[in-house]
């Protein structure tokens, strides 16, 4: 194929930039050929995301997510490893689907567009998806495309009021529940996706719908100008020298983790007691000075984790912990994203030796093992696996949608109807 495109390119140059029908269709013919080739790897590749979620082997180099291993093993940006992800998750779901993705005859977009559909209209929109492009299965894949089973009841909604709760919960963690009316709930959500989207583009690839929120939140406390209203609400954690246990202003005890990462990079304001009875407030005081802070932030440019592309808002981390004696200086301070930070004081993530010293920082995964700098797998040295069949491009023009007409039935509300139709047909006879 490779020599066919040579000889193609060559008459092409010698035509002087014109390009045949001859020309037009062996283009077209290789085309199809590497689609194919792409859209079975891709089956592949989904079948071995099935493997990894029914093992569990996706649990590697403190990854939290399935993307997000995937992102780190192939290279993948998040939007792909989402989209591999997702097809995985539903691949029972649609066997005639799969099937015709394994032959190559459609791409993983395409599938995944596909995907959103019922269970019950995979072999119903199998046709459809082979001749149609991303845009057009989107639009056609909507719920109100599908009409379900009329036996299947589904109940009415009930008429409720918005309503927010929020506090802590029986397990020591935060919670929040709410619901609302479509058009706050979309504010809402627009604020979400702004967040998420711009720190992707900070380079957070990872980036998770709490973070999201928890940035929504931060963003709205930083804007508070006034210092003395500021401090109004700050979260104050108390801690206990003697014990090292540290707790919230109303009496919640507050995890080891959590405190072991508030203890890194805060603000340390202490409360002297006597027989018991807090009796004076002293100084705030930041636990890294700002000198030190810059200084580190200057050194590693962004989150030091293997593979991590946060360089905003880091936070510095103590290897030995300060409330463990570790000193505030910089062999002992390195700069560590939000997400990495929690996942350290989890006890997911290794930190180890001299930061100054790049090549003495060890990283390790949650067995101990160390995280390289890079996942991406070996060049393959034999050819990809070939498709059952050549690739067609789906209809790129203007689309009949009377050919689907108001949507997909439910093979059951279809026997319904043609019963229907049967016994009014019969019952005009009657009547004549």
């Amino acid at each position: 194929m490779y020599d066919a495109w040579m000889v193609i390119s060559a008459r092409v140059h010698e035509s002087g930039g014109v390009c045949d029908e001859a020309m037009m269709a062996a283009a077209n013919e290789r085309l199809g050929v590497i689609a194919g080739h792409l859209n079975v790897v891709n089956a592949e590749l989904v079948d071995a995301t099935v493997e990894l979620l029914a093992t569990g082997a996706w649990q590697q180099g403190g990854k939290r997510t399935p993307s997000a291993f995937l992102q780190w093993q192939l290279g993948l940006s998040q939007a792909r490893a989402d989209d591999v992800v997702r097809v995985a998750e539903r691949r029972d779901d649609f066997p005639v689907l799969l099937a015709g993705f394994r032959r190559g005859e459609f791409s993983l977009e395409q599938l995944v567009a596909a995907v959103e559909a019922p269970a019950w209209a995979d072999a119903l929109v199998y046709d459809f998806v082979k001749i149609s492009t991303v845009a057009k299965i989107r639009r056609a894949m909507r719920s109100n495309m599908f009409e379900p089973d009329p036996d299947e009841r589904v109940p009415e909604p009930a008429a409720v009021r918005d309503r927010l709760s929020f506090g802590l919960g029986a397990n020591g963690r935060w919670r929040i529940n709410g619901e609302f009316g479509l058009d706050d709930g979309r504010r809402i959500e627009a604020a979400l996706v702004e967040r998420r989207d711009a720190l992707f583009a900070d380079g957070d690839e990872d980036v998770t719908w709490p973070e999201a929120f928890v940035d929504c939140v931060e963003r709205s406390l930083d804007a508070v100008e006034s210092v003395s209203r500021r401090d109004r609400f700050r979260t104050w954690v108390h801690l206990d020298v003697s014990d090292g246990e540290a707790t919230t202003t109303d009496g919640w005890r507050i995890p080891m983790a959590i405190r072991d990462r508030i203890l890194c990079d805060g603000v340390v304001q202490p409360v002297w007691h006597a027989d018991g009875v807090p009796f004076s407030v002293g100084r705030a005081q930041h636990i890294v000075p700002d000198r030190t802070r810059r200084i580190v932030e200057l050194r590693d440019r962004g989150c030091r984790v293997p593979g991590c592309t946060a360089d905003r808002f880091v936070e510095i981390h103590h290897i030995i912990h300060w409330n463990q004696g570790g000193v505030t200086d910089t062999w002992n301070l390195v700069s560590l994203c939000a997400k990495h930070h929690k996942l350290h004081h989890q006890g997911l993530l290794g930190i180890a030796g001299n930061a100054d010293e790049f090549a003495q920082l060890v990283f390790t995964d949650v067995d101990g093992d160390p995280i390289p700098g890079s996942g991406t797998p070996t060049r393959s040295t034999g050819p990809p696996p070939s498709p059952d069949v050549a690739y067609q491009p789906p209809l790129a023009g203007r689309f009949d949608w009377n050919w689907i007409g108001l949507g997909w039935i439910h093979p059951n509300a279809r026997t319904k109807r043609i019963e229907q139709a049967r016994q009014l047909t019969q019952q005009r006879r009657t009547a004549a």
